[in-house]
């Protein structure tokens, strides 16, 4: 995942390089066949490559801005899920300051931080169990196993130990209701991104301007070839190298949680979770090592 802004050039000819190669070759070819065995025939008179360009780019913007809708919303939901994970332990924190609460505020943390993790591996359908298992009690761990929803299970329980407080007296009516309000808004959060996940782009949008691409592409050498002669080659794989690098940035977008470098950085986010939810409970027994950036690229679970 992607963390910083810094990536240069490499990582987008990394995703585009056998097309461009592919191109070009058949750029040689045609300029070969055209210039030097002058088979004029192969090239067609006035062919309307600026037209289909100019309709082709409408396209792929139209899917590339769809794509980015996708991802920046699934981006504003986890500021979310951090900005409330965080809300939820302050508020348990001012409104729960007896000593003899601090089991409850902490169970309470650490089930929060479990929920992020969990909901991380939900999203991206992993196994959530290695995190979890250095988080939760065996007794959690049981029960959880046979739920299909792990981050609403565990939501369910931190619910129960509110309730758990206001029994207690720890919390009164109007505290518990403003608990409930933080977790309200998690919980929209894990459903819109739930949303996102189990929602893909229509398939139209990814297949079509695929191909449209690839056709324009091969046109591109048999109508330029008549004005460029020897120079095809380069001027072809130079504007087939654009739409192929539009096209190859709106594929990676259409899914934020397929864990690539261009996803939504949940590790990171949830690694930033944890760390302050544990110091802001003076549980720092097992804070994670902190994330290191190479060329601008975060950890990868």
């Amino acid at each position: 995942m992607i963390i910083s802004n810094r990536q240069g050039l490499l990582k987008t000819w990394h995703l585009i390089w056998r097309d461009v190669c592919i191109l070009f070759a058949l750029d040689v070819i045609v300029t070969y066949l055209y210039v030097g065995l002058d088979w004029k025939w192969i090239a067609p008179a006035q062919m309307p490559l600026p037209l289909i360009g100019a309709g082709l780019a409408v396209i792929v913007g139209l899917r590339n801005n769809t794509a980015y809708a996708r991802w920046w919303e699934a981006r504003t939901l986890w500021g979310s899920v951090v900005n409330y994970s965080r809300s939820l332990v302050r508020a348990n924190a001012t409104m729960m300051p007896e000593a003899e609460a601090e089991d409850l505020r902490i169970s309470i943390g650490i089930r929060q931080i479990a929920w992020a993790h969990a909901l991380r591996a939900h999203l991206r359908r992993q196994d959530p169990w290695p995190e979890l298992n250095r988080l939760l009690p065996e007794g959690d761990l049981n029960y959880l196993h046979t739920v299909s929803n792990v981050p609403f299970a565990l939501h369910m329980e931190i619910a129960s130990e509110v309730n758990q407080a206001q029994a207690r007296g720890y919390l009164d009516t109007i505290e518990v209701a403003s608990i409930n309000r933080i977790m309200n808004e998690l919980s929209n959060a894990q459903g819109g991104l739930e949303r996102i996940r189990n929602t893909p782009m229509p398939r139209q949008y990814t297949i079509f301007p695929r191909l449209f691409v690839a056709v324009y592409c091969i046109m591109l050498p048999f109508g330029i070839v008549p004005y460029m002669l020897w120079a095809t080659p380069l001027g072809s794989t130079i504007i087939g190298m654009l739409f192929l690098a539009l096209e190859a940035a709106g594929r990676q977008l259409e899914d934020p949680f397929e864990r690539t470098v261009h996803d939504v950085p949940m590790s990171t986010l949830t690694h930033t979770i944890e760390t302050d939810l544990r110091q802001a409970l003076n549980a720092t027994d097992g804070l994670p090592r902190p994330l290191k950036a190479i060329h601008g690229v975060g950890v990868v679970d």
